[in-house]
């Protein structure tokens, strides 16, 4: 699907209002993005086949239908057109509010769209081996902090690239995260993050907290500017190579560990649910799923048939 086509004036002031709003609406910036995108995809697509500028007064279902077919024959998946047909349905919405469009169409979205699947959790073990291999002769402090502070304090690879040293704390051992929707939440950091971050700022000569260097990255690439989520990726990927799990090389997967492993050793839910900076305890709940071995042990203690191998108390029968 063609995207440089420039756009007429009013459709670029539509689309820059656009994303406006979405920012006030508070989402989190890689949505603003993409679903930019998808606007600007769907202007471009009504370029050809309408003359209406910005939008026509409706919009029916067939120019709908050919937008989203266009982006499968272009090798969108079910997935992508799913989320693409959220940001549409966004726009829409925004151009009746406009007073552009007469009415909100309808989207219909035929195909079936997998439910989400939450990347595994890497094992406890795997990772330790991970960590303790990351010597300073194999990696670097910055690397080896970067694979510890999104381990040992769950942030999402987003939040991680914001990091500025006045977010850290050493004292309190606390680093002040700016989440989705700009909402901030404060994260404990492990001793081995603390010490490993430190070690990455005597480098640089800065240190962590407020002042004249405050502001600067937290992490930075060999020219002294911020790392991006994707240098952060490939970071997590070069020394936490998939072995077979699926998600288990991503940054996503070392939260969701840092949350499975938690609730592993008995952090209470809503606990974890503040640490990772959720709106609702249900998202937790879903994200955070109870590993199978869990299961089975709960089931063990719990039931009076579920193991022959463990002892029951048992009331002798006359």
């Amino acid at each position: 699907m063609a995207d440089q086509r420039p756009l007429t004036a009013r459709r670029r002031k539509l689309l820059a209002r656009f994303r406006d709003h979405l920012e006030d609406r508070g989402l989190a910036d890689g949505t603003v993005v993409l679903y930019g995108k998808d606007a600007r995809r769907f202007l471009n697509h009504l370029q050809e086949e309408s003359a209406a500028d910005p939008l026509p007064s409706r919009v029916d279902r067939a120019l709908l239908a050919g937008f989203l077919a266009g982006a499968r024959a272009d090798g969108a998946g079910n997935r992508t057109v799913a989320r693409m047909t959220s940001g549409l349905r966004r726009f829409l919405r925004f151009a009746r509010q406009e007073g552009i469009l007469e009415q909100e169409p309808e989207i219909r979205v035929r195909e079936k769209v997998r439910a989400r699947r939450l990347p595994r959790a890497v094992p406890e073990e795997r990772l330790a081996d991970t960590l303790e291999g990351m010597t300073p002769e194999r990696a670097s402090a910055r690397d080896r902090a970067v694979l510890e502070l999104l381990y040992g304090s769950g942030l999402r690879v987003a939040e991680a690239a914001g990091l500025r040293l006045e977010d850290l704390d050493p004292y309190s051992r606390t680093v002040r995260v700016n989440g989705k929707g700009g909402k901030e939440r404060l994260v404990p950091l492990t001793d081995a993050s603390l010490e490993v971050l430190e070690e990455s700022f005597r480098e640089r000569g800065v240190s962590a907290g407020p002042g004249p260097q405050g502001r600067l990255p937290v992490f930075v690439n060999s020219r002294g500017g911020r790392l991006t989520t994707r240098s952060l990726r490939r970071i997590v990927t070069r020394f936490l190579p998939v072995t077979g799990e699926r998600g288990g090389s991503s940054p996503h997967a070392l939260r969701h560990s840092f949350a499975t492993h938690l609730l592993d050793h008995g952090a209470d839910l809503r606990a974890v649910q503040e640490l990772l900076g959720h709106a609702r305890l249900a998202t937790t709940a879903v994200y955070t799923h109870v590993t199978k071995s869990r299961l089975q042990e709960a089931y063990n203690l719990a039931h009076p048939r579920a193991d022959s191998s463990r002892p029951h108390d048992k009331k002798e029968q006359k």
